[in-house]
Protein backbone atom coordinates (compact mmCIF):
# COMPACT_ATOMS: atom_id res chain seq x y z
CA UNK A 1 0.00 0.00 0.00
CA UNK A 2 1.40 3.29 -1.05
CA UNK A 3 1.92 6.73 0.82
CA UNK A 4 -0.71 9.05 0.20
CA UNK A 5 -0.05 12.25 -1.32
CA UNK A 6 0.82 15.17 0.09
CA UNK A 7 -0.53 18.42 -1.43
CA UNK A 8 1.40 21.99 -0.87
CA UNK A 9 -0.59 24.82 -0.39
CA UNK A 10 0.93 28.37 -0.69
CA UNK A 11 1.74 30.01 2.28
CA UNK A 12 0.72 26.87 4.23
CA UNK A 13 2.52 25.93 7.61
CA UNK A 14 3.10 22.05 8.02
CA UNK A 15 3.76 20.51 11.04
CA UNK A 16 5.64 16.95 10.07
CA UNK A 17 7.01 13.90 11.82
CA UNK A 18 9.06 10.87 10.12
CA UNK A 19 11.16 8.49 12.01
CA UNK A 20 14.02 6.35 11.28
CA UNK A 21 13.89 2.93 9.32
CA UNK A 22 14.56 0.50 11.88
CA UNK A 23 12.35 0.04 15.12
CA UNK A 24 14.54 0.44 17.70
CA UNK A 25 17.17 2.00 16.33
CA UNK A 26 18.79 4.83 18.00
CA UNK A 27 20.70 8.04 16.27
CA UNK A 28 23.65 8.59 17.95
CA UNK A 29 24.71 12.28 18.87
CA UNK A 30 26.88 12.42 15.87
CA UNK A 31 23.97 11.65 14.38
CA UNK A 32 21.77 14.00 15.30
CA UNK A 33 23.86 16.84 14.92
CA UNK A 34 24.72 15.86 11.30
CA UNK A 35 20.87 15.83 10.56
CA UNK A 36 20.58 19.17 12.71
CA UNK A 37 23.03 21.24 10.11
CA UNK A 38 21.26 19.24 7.42
CA UNK A 39 17.63 21.02 8.59
CA UNK A 40 19.27 24.69 9.16
CA UNK A 41 21.27 24.14 5.78
CA UNK A 42 18.31 23.76 3.79
CA UNK A 43 16.28 26.78 5.57
CA UNK A 44 19.34 28.56 4.85
CA UNK A 45 19.38 27.31 0.98
CA UNK A 46 15.64 29.27 1.04
CA UNK A 47 13.50 25.31 0.97
CA UNK A 48 11.38 26.51 3.31
CA UNK A 49 11.17 28.66 6.12
CA UNK A 50 11.66 26.99 9.67
CA UNK A 51 9.78 27.99 12.75
CA UNK A 52 10.50 24.54 14.65
CA UNK A 53 12.78 21.47 15.00
CA UNK A 54 13.34 19.10 17.28
CA UNK A 55 15.51 15.60 16.21
CA UNK A 56 14.77 13.21 18.79
CA UNK A 57 16.72 9.56 19.07
CA UNK A 58 14.40 7.47 16.74
CA UNK A 59 12.22 10.16 15.17
CA UNK A 60 11.86 14.00 13.69
CA UNK A 61 9.48 17.24 14.22
CA UNK A 62 9.47 19.62 11.85
CA UNK A 63 7.05 22.98 11.90
CA UNK A 64 8.00 24.99 8.45
CA UNK A 65 6.31 26.52 5.41
CA UNK A 66 7.85 25.63 1.99
CA UNK A 67 9.24 27.72 0.30
CA UNK A 68 11.61 26.84 -3.31
CA UNK A 69 10.40 23.34 -2.87
CA UNK A 70 7.00 21.41 -1.98
CA UNK A 71 6.29 19.87 1.32
CA UNK A 72 7.41 16.07 -0.55
CA UNK A 73 10.83 17.75 -1.98
CA UNK A 74 11.37 19.44 1.14
CA UNK A 75 10.62 15.86 3.50
CA UNK A 76 12.82 14.15 0.32
CA UNK A 77 15.72 16.67 0.92
CA UNK A 78 15.85 16.55 4.48
CA UNK A 79 15.82 12.80 4.74
CA UNK A 80 17.68 11.95 1.60
CA UNK A 81 20.79 14.55 2.78
CA UNK A 82 20.73 13.46 6.23
CA UNK A 83 20.93 9.42 4.90
CA UNK A 84 23.91 10.08 2.98
CA UNK A 85 25.99 11.95 5.15
CA UNK A 86 25.43 9.57 7.70
CA UNK A 87 25.69 6.82 5.20
CA UNK A 88 23.56 4.27 6.39
CA UNK A 89 21.49 3.46 3.23
CA UNK A 90 18.07 4.22 4.49
CA UNK A 91 17.67 6.10 7.76
CA UNK A 92 14.37 7.21 7.57
CA UNK A 93 11.23 5.10 7.18
CA UNK A 94 9.17 5.44 3.56
CA UNK A 95 6.91 8.96 3.53
CA UNK A 96 6.29 11.06 6.62
CA UNK A 97 3.24 12.36 8.67
CA UNK A 98 1.87 15.89 7.77
CA UNK A 99 -0.47 18.51 9.71
CA UNK A 100 -1.86 21.67 8.10
CA UNK A 101 -1.58 24.18 10.42
CA UNK A 102 -4.73 26.48 9.49
CA UNK A 103 -4.94 28.74 12.50
CA UNK A 104 -2.84 30.28 15.40
CA UNK A 105 -3.73 28.20 17.69
CA UNK A 106 -3.04 24.76 16.20
CA UNK A 107 0.18 26.51 15.17
CA UNK A 108 1.22 27.12 18.75
CA UNK A 109 0.16 23.96 20.19
CA UNK A 110 2.54 22.20 17.54
CA UNK A 111 5.12 24.80 18.23
CA UNK A 112 5.38 24.21 21.88
CA UNK A 113 4.70 20.51 21.39
CA UNK A 114 7.93 20.34 19.50
CA UNK A 115 9.77 22.03 22.19
CA UNK A 116 8.53 20.43 25.05
CA UNK A 117 8.81 16.56 23.51
CA UNK A 118 12.80 16.14 24.97
CA UNK A 119 11.50 16.97 27.96
CA UNK A 120 8.50 14.59 28.14
CA UNK A 121 10.55 12.06 26.46
CA UNK A 122 13.03 12.75 29.91
CA UNK A 123 16.06 13.71 28.27
CA UNK A 124 16.64 17.31 29.47
CA UNK A 125 15.06 18.85 32.61
CA UNK A 126 14.39 21.89 30.42
CA UNK A 127 13.42 22.56 26.59
CA UNK A 128 15.97 24.92 26.23
CA UNK A 129 18.49 22.79 27.64
CA UNK A 130 18.14 20.03 24.24
CA UNK A 131 20.72 20.67 21.92
CA UNK A 132 19.14 19.30 19.42
CA UNK A 133 16.18 21.37 18.36
CA UNK A 134 15.04 25.06 18.05
CA UNK A 135 14.05 26.16 22.15
CA UNK A 136 17.62 27.09 22.54
CA UNK A 137 17.87 29.10 19.92
CA UNK A 138 14.12 30.46 20.53
CA UNK A 139 14.77 31.05 24.16
CA UNK A 140 17.64 33.37 23.89
CA UNK A 141 15.86 35.58 20.91
CA UNK A 142 12.70 35.85 23.30
CA UNK A 143 13.25 34.63 26.55
CA UNK A 144 11.05 31.96 26.66
CA UNK A 145 10.79 28.60 24.95
CA UNK A 146 6.86 28.36 24.23
CA UNK A 147 4.86 30.26 21.96
CA UNK A 148 2.28 32.44 23.63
Amino acid sequence: MSQPPHFTVDGTIYFVTTRVDQIGRHLNLSEMRLIKKVILSLQGESHYLLFAYAVMPDHLHLLFKPQRSEISKAMQMVKGRSSRMINKGRLWQKGFYDVTLYSQDKFRQKFNYIHYNPVKRGLVKRAEDYQFSSATRYHSEYGTVFYQ
